[in-house]
């Protein structure tokens, strides 16, 4: 192995060239300019033929062996190239397997060769460069032979994961790894070290890398932090020893302080924004007080103010009293404008104290609260009267519930005033806006039926129950006896609920007979015209007892059930049909003698004309008499208490 390792100058041509040549420890051989600091593992230029520098073949290694690349053809072989020279041997082809040197013909291996890596965990693989340029850039390894030979250290070993992954941060942190160093820049650093390989794979390694770089720029910046802490509480001290004021500004600053150590360039102006701000707010802080208190002085002073009191007046007053509390501009010289600048000392703020307008404005608030006391006590003496007149109205409520006996739903005002005109709740009452006494009188009677209208219903419904129902001859004793087994009504309502019991009797009484004689009249109208429809019908002469065996046989008679009230209607059509035979005779005696008259005015005027006189027939009386009955009934139906009912159907009278 050592012999394997043990460097060999190359020569070019007999003559020595700075690139020495080694092999390392998995038989592959490389390249070390002592002059450069260079590695790489391919064969420099230097050390190149002229045929092989012209040539397309390119020579690479793989696991110990030494392979050719066409540049043209894309092909490789184990076998030098024929063009190359067989004397020109590389190093690397006597370690070829006994196998491959039994081929005597080009033996390809792939289409395309395999780029040598530039990391030293996969110096193994060899990679096809893209371009002889970027080739060459690709396969140079940085480390030394010095640093390959300390890879041959046994690595430490470890118990579990973290363990490792702590081993590989203190790598990172022996080799003093920044926060902004890249991985390729660490790996540069860290490759030839053991505990390189401590982690097993590239994506846990760049895993740790970047957690330890995390961690560094947390601890930077808080290091930063604190850094900048310090030259701020610095700076703030410096400022408060300097003579400085609400409206200084940083160039003011900049001189005053440019020989002090804590000024410094790049943050001054802000370090001094930020104290310009806690001082303006301190200092605005201060004069907060100063005013609060002023105020509050003021305030006390003018709590006893009266509603009529004047601002001329009370300034003068204040003024004399409470100048200390003005601004120090304002206690000096009261003509002299507040926007003027003064001078004052240094522990003295000109705009620490009170001004005119805050004066007016104690004067204002106190004469606001004058007004609020005054609207309160308007209000509470509002408030009193009220409450007075409501307890007049409840007295004479509870004056209304002692007189509940004596009251009832039909009771008037005049009836009930007597026994209170003299009362002194009723007398309280008078005058006083809102409900009169009249009124609550009669909310009280309304209470007082709906009191009574639910008894009475509660009652009604225990009669339903039982089946008592009360008559127009029902006696108080009988409901009042129902009452206390059923249910029992109050007695200052049970005569007034009987009195509305028998008033509803004698409603359901009268409705009764009222239906009842309606039936009544319609049954014999209809007997009467059943009379008027007999065939043959009945004459003039008629009578009762000659038809009465007729007339019973009829349905309406049935009907009626009453002959006494049949044989009135009977009389009273016979009446009718002897009526309408005098109407007959009559017109036909005025007809007869219309007819003589004709006749003799025609014997002795001439010749008749061509109208011609049309004799009257018995249609055109039943006509004549249909439109008189019309008229005398009004188109209605006819009853036997009516006389214009009594006309027969079609009888005409003159």
């Amino acid at each position: 192995m050592e012999s394997q390792n043990r460097p060999s100058v190359a020569q070019s041509g007999g003559q020595p060239t700075p690139w020495v040549e080694y092999k390392a420890p998995d038989g592959r051989v490389y390249y070390f300019n002592p002059a450069t600091k260079k590695t790489t593992w391919e064969k420099p230029d230097e050390l190149k033929s002229e045929q092989e520098r012209l040539s397309v073949w390119k020579e690479y290694a793989k696991d110990g062996r030494t392979y050719w690349y066409n540049t043209e053809t894309k092909k490789s072989t184990w076998t030098r190239p024929a063009e190359l020279g067989s004397s020109n041997e590389s190093p690397a082809t006597a370690n070829k397997p006994p196998a491959a040197q039994g081929h005597a013909a080009v033996e390809p291996i792939s289409t395309k060769p395999a780029i040598v890596s530039t990391d030293l965990s996969q110096r193994g693989q060899a990679v096809r460069p893209s371009s002889p340029t970027a080739d060459n850039s690709r396969r140079v390894i940085h480390p030394p032979p010095a640093l390959l030979e300390r890879a041959r250290v046994p690595r430490r070993e470890y118990r579990t994961q973290e363990e490792a992954e702590d081993l590989f941060l203190n790598l990172l942190s022996t080799h003093n790894v920044g926060s902004d160093w890249t991985w390729e820049q660490t790996l540069r650093e860290i490759a030839s070290d053991p505990d390189y390989r401590i982690l097993k794979t590239l994506q846990e390694r760049k895993e740790a890398f970047h957690k330890y770089t995390s961690k560094l720029l947390d601890k930077e910046r808080e290091e930063s932090k604190e850094r900048m802490k310090q030259q701020r509480e610095k700076f703030f001290e410096m400022m408060r020893q300097l003579p400085i004021t609400e409206v200084t500004r940083f160039r003011k600053v900049k001189i005053l302080a440019a020989d002090n150590p804590a000024f410094v360039g790049r943050d001054s102006e802000r370090f001094f924004d930020e104290f310009m701000d806690l001082f303006i707010r301190d200092i605005k802080e201060r004069r907060r007080l100063v005013q609060a208190e002023s105020m509050r002085v003021l305030n006390d002073h003018l709590e006893g103010l009266k509603l009529n009191a004047k601002w001329t007046d009370v300034k003068v007053d204040l003024l004399a009293k409470f100048r200390h509390l003005l601004m120090p501009a304002l206690q000096t010289d009261s003509s002299v404008p507040m926007d003027t600048p003064y001078s004052y000392g240094a522990d003295t703020d000109p705009e620490a104290g009170l001004s005119l307008l805050d004066f007016m404005d104690a004067f204002e608030r106190a004469i606001s609260d004058a007004e609020r006391r005054e609207a309160e006590a308007r209000q509470r003496e509002k408030d009193s009267v009220l409450r007075s007149q409501r307890q007049h109205r409840d007295a004479f409520r509870q004056l209304l519930d002692e007189y509940r006996a004596q009251i009832t739903p039909a009771s008037t005002w005049t009836q009930f005033f007597p026994l209170i005109k003299t009362d002194q709740r009723y007398i309280d009452m008078l005058g006083q806006p809102g409900s009169s006494p009249l009124d609550l009188f009669w909310d009280h009677l309304e209470l007082l039926e709906e009191d009574v209208y639910r008894e009475r219903k509660l009652l009604e419904a225990a009669m339903r129950d039982v089946g008592f129902k009360v008559q127009v001859d029902t006696t108080r004793e009988e409901v009042k006896a129902f009452a206390v087994d059923f249910y029992k009504v109050p007695d200052m309502y049970f005569d007034y609920i009987y009195e509305q019991l028998l008033m509803k009797a004698r409603h359901k009484k009268e409705e009764e007979d009222e239906r009842l004689l309606r039936q009544r009249r319609r049954l014999l109208d209809d007997f009467k015209y059943a009379l008027y429809d007999l065939v043959p019908p009945i004459t003039a002469d008629s009578t009762w007892d000659q038809e009465k065996e007729r007339i019973s046989r009829l349905p309406e008679f049935r009907d009626v059930a009453d002959e006494t009230a049949s044989r009135e209607v009977f009389d009273k059509a016979v009446e009718r049909e002897q009526e309408r035979e005098l109407t007959r005779k009559t017109h036909r005696s005025r007809d007869s003698d219309h007819h003589k008259r004709s006749r003799s005015s025609s014997e002795v005027a001439g010749p008749p004309d061509s109208r011609t006189v049309r004799p009257r027939t018995s249609s055109d009386e039943n006509t004549n008499g249909h439109s008189e009955t019309l008229h005398q009934s009004g188109g209605n139906g006819m009853s036997v208490d009516d006389n214009d009912s009594e006309l027969e159907e079609g009888e005409m009278v003159i």
